[in-house]
């Protein structure tokens, strides 16, 4: 057997193989959270896994030999890594690679092949998973309900969510959440010498959320419907006022450096999410977030522009610093706003 662990101030891996019953047993209950017992290993049980725990979300790579397990329902200790809630409150979300997954809880079946990704609840009491194929593989993402419900209040109003269905709406949005777990897990592997921050590692959990309400049927997509479905009404009816924007843009110019969130904008400006969003929409045709995003492409402009020529400033640390991975988007945003790429500004 062998074991690897790491933290960071923001993340928390696990790397294992093992092929002692027991082994595999500890571990996932230590280290994971997930209390399971093997039940059947016809060539002998093998696991290898790599845990990424970023708190309120994690990415777990899982490959082995065909085996069965009987997974008991997850107590309060909750995921071990850094800033971790502790609760037993998460959706789980799972795509398979290689192999088959058949899932069985509470006698609701799951049948999870190649490219199929599903939305699993989890079971109050006992269930069993069987793993066949070929060198089978899956990867599994847990979002902490929590975060999922502060991005659903902060965009619909909705507050009380519920995933309805387990399988994707369509085929692009089962591609798109795959794409965004790659991007999200290759984001947190970070670069050699620049730590992930805690703002990457906080607009990377909200990325996620934010893919999941759209991808998998839930209570927040009937709301949309409903709400579109509906006569608009006037937004001069609205209780918002331009005190409110004020209120909102000053905290966040002012707190741009930390991980806020639309419910930190709002209970700045003394007001709901829902009615922040409509203030900025209202007033400045955009979102909370977009600003703050702004907000900090500007930070990150001003960094590289004043930066010296010897000092080995890089645009990957002063991204990461204001919570940017340094990817495509990030400098896709930058154009836009500058009309130039980051390396040309810092280079300037």
């Amino acid at each position: 057997m062998s074991l690897s662990t790491s933290t960071t101030s923001s993340i928390h891996h696990v790397t294992f193989t093992a092929t002692d019953p027991t082994a595999i047993e500890r571990i996932c209950a230590e280290e994971l959270g997930v209390p399971l017992r093997l039940v059947g290993c016809p060539d002998g049980p093998y696991v290898a896994l790599a845990h990424t725990d970023a708190g309120r979300f994690s990415i777990d790579v899982l490959s082995g030999a065909g085996l069965s397990a009987e997974l008991r329902p997850r107590d309060d200790a909750g995921p071990t890594g850094p800033d971790s809630t502790g609760s037993s409150e998460s959706a789980l979300f799972l795509t398979g690679e290689r192999g088959q997954i058949r899932l069985d809880a509470a006698g609701s079946v799951e049948q999870v092949g190649p490219g199929e990704s599903v939305c699993l609840a989890r079971a109050a009491e006992t269930s069993r998973v069987d793993w066949t194929g070929d060198a089978p593989r899956a990867h599994c993402v847990r979002l902490d309900l929590a975060l999922i419900r502060d991005i659903a209040a902060a965009t619909t109003g909705v507050t009380d969510v519920v995933f309805t269905g387990s399988r994707p709406v369509s085929r692009a949005a089962e591609l798109h959440w795959q794409e965004t777990v790659t991007h999200v897990a290759r984001t947190l592997s970070g670069v050699p010498g620049v730590p992930v921050t805690p703002l990457v590692v906080g607009e990377a959990a909200r990325f996620l959320a934010a893919v999941a309400l759209a991808t998998f049927p839930n209570t927040t997509m009937e709301s949309v419907r409903r709400d579109t479905d509906a006569a608009p009404q006037p937004v001069t009816d609205l209780p918002i006022t331009a005190e409110t924007v004020r209120d909102a843009i000053a905290f966040i110019e002012e707190r741009a450096h930390d991980d806020l969130t639309v419910a930190d904008v709002a209970a700045a400006a003394g007001v709901t999410a829902r009615a922040v969003q409509l203030a900025f929409r209202r007033h400045l045709d955009t979102t909370p977030m977009a600003y703050l995003r702004r907000v900090r492409l500007a930070r990150v402009h001003d960094e590289l522009a004043h930066a010296e020529p010897d000092a080995g400033v890089t645009v990957t640390e002063v991204a990461s610093k204001w919570g940017f991975s340094g990817s495509s988007r990030f400098t896709a945003y930058y154009r836009d706003a500058f009309g130039e790429v980051p390396s040309q500004t810092l280079a300037s």
